[in-house]
């Protein structure tokens, strides 16, 4: 079966968060999408073909002003291309499509008549109209598959954004992806809502909510100097935002009078003002800021538990799967997290759920989970990595993925 793969892979070797002047985003999509390309590679003859592009900020918030064209390789016998292009916001774009639109005709061509699928993972512009560019040159040659976990527009986090100029013209686009979508052949979902959510549910769907391999590093020694009094650690990273509902977790804190306790939170968004005035009065709040992967893991290891305060009171959560659910269930470490309309069935018996979603509910079940003891406390952690490592897997997790490949090449 020919595969291309589309993707935002941010390589490791690139250095590329670490060279960013600012937030980058796209790590968890990066660590899912390395998950997929893994599961997929294990269903199929041979590796699929990634075409990446390595997205970044633009310049000058990245040093790099152009990516050039690069030949490279995820998997042996792999032949897999960097999509090039010039990182000034509005070029970047259009350099973008056109690059990667190139690289895929030239592809498609070398298979001499053969059917091939074109997977677009992640709902982002440029991607999204190469490949709609593509099935409109070849027709039925070309299977197009769009693979997301997040919606646009008001069934996603649009209050992230101002009502400015600039939301305006994501809004604009927001509508233009929404209609890209809809021109595709199939899907791949995170939620079962999200097909109701785009409007195709009269086309083929398969919902993965996720996937999990083991990440491209392994905990170093420096974990235990972040803990070195042995404080019962409660530990958020990720995005900072109202939305998510961080605000419960640090109200939930104050409700903790136990001087033993510590409160980690790692990230940026627009709650962090407030995090901030209130760490300044609650020393037990330490506000970290921007940290790397690898030390998000290593203060995973150091952490007593590991805690998401999103609530199910906003719509959006129905249409996006919280990567954070995976990584930390995996890390080995007792996870508490509310109930979700996103989350499968199966994931109840592993995290650990306060009785509502209340502030007095999440500081009583913090308070519960840390009072245990460590060998109780090893239990559940070693109970929820069992069950992602074992049933998460991803050849497991991807083998509808290909089924729903080979059904449309079918036709």
């Amino acid at each position: 079966m020919n595969i291309a793969y589309c993707s935002l892979l941010l390589p490791e070797e690139k250095k590329i968060a670490e060279r960013s002047k600012g937030h980058l985003s796209g790590v968890s999509l990066h660590k899912f999408s390395r998950c997929c390309i893994k599961g997929l590679d294990e269903n199929l003859d041979s590796p699929v073909k990634v075409f990446n592009i390595i997205n970044t900020l633009n310049y000058p918030k990245f040093p790099e002003l152009v990516f050039p064209n690069e030949i490279w390789s995820h998997a042996e016998g792999a032949d897999d291309r960097h999509i090039g292009y010039i990182n000034i916001f509005g070029i970047k774009y259009i350099t973008q499509e056109k690059n990667l639109y190139a690289a895929l005709c030239k592809w498609i061509d070398s298979l001499q008549g053969e059917r091939c699928v074109i997977c677009v993972h992640h709902i982002y512009y440029p991607m999204m109209r190469a490949a709609l560019h593509v099935k409109k040159k070849y027709g039925d040659r070309v299977v197009t598959c769009l693979f997301t976990g997040d919606m646009p527009g008001l069934l996603g986090l649009k209050a992230q954004f101002k009502d400015n100029l600039k939301q305006k013209m994501i809004d604009r686009m927001n509508d233009k992806i929404l209609a890209m979508a809809k021109e595709f052949d199939c899907f791949i979902f995170q939620t079962k809502y999200m097909a109701e959510g785009f409007g195709v549910e009269d086309k083929p769907v398969y919902v993965l909510e996720c996937a999990y391999t083991a990440p491209e590093y392994s905990v170093s020694d420096k974990w235990k100097t972040y803990n070195p009094d042995k404080k019962k650690v409660v530990f958020y990273a990720g995005s900072l935002r109202r939305e998510y509902d961080i605000l419960h977790l640090i109200r939930a804190a104050g409700l903790i009078k136990d001087s033993d306790f510590e409160f980690w939170v790692a990230g940026g968004g627009n709650a962090v003002e407030e995090i901030k005035a209130t760490a300044a009065k609650d020393s037990r709040i330490k506000y970290l800021g921007f940290i790397t992967p690898q030390e998000v893991l290593d203060r995973q290891e150091a952490a007593t538990v590991l805690v998401s305060p999103r609530t199910s009171a906003h719509d959006f959560v129905k249409y996006s799967f919280p990567s954070k659910t995976m990584e930390c269930l995996a890390s080995g470490k007792p996870y508490i997290a509310h109930k979700l309309p996103c989350e499968p069935e199966e994931y109840r018996n592993y995290i650990q759920y306060p009785d509502d979603e209340s502030d007095e509910a999440l500081a009583r079940k913090i308070e519960e989970i840390c009072g245990l003891s460590e060998a109780e406390r090893k239990e559940l952690g070693d109970r929820g990595k069992r069950f992602i490592e074992e049933e998460k897997d991803p050849k497991v997790m991807c083998k509808g993925i290909v089924e729903l490949w080979e059904s449309m090449l079918e036709k």
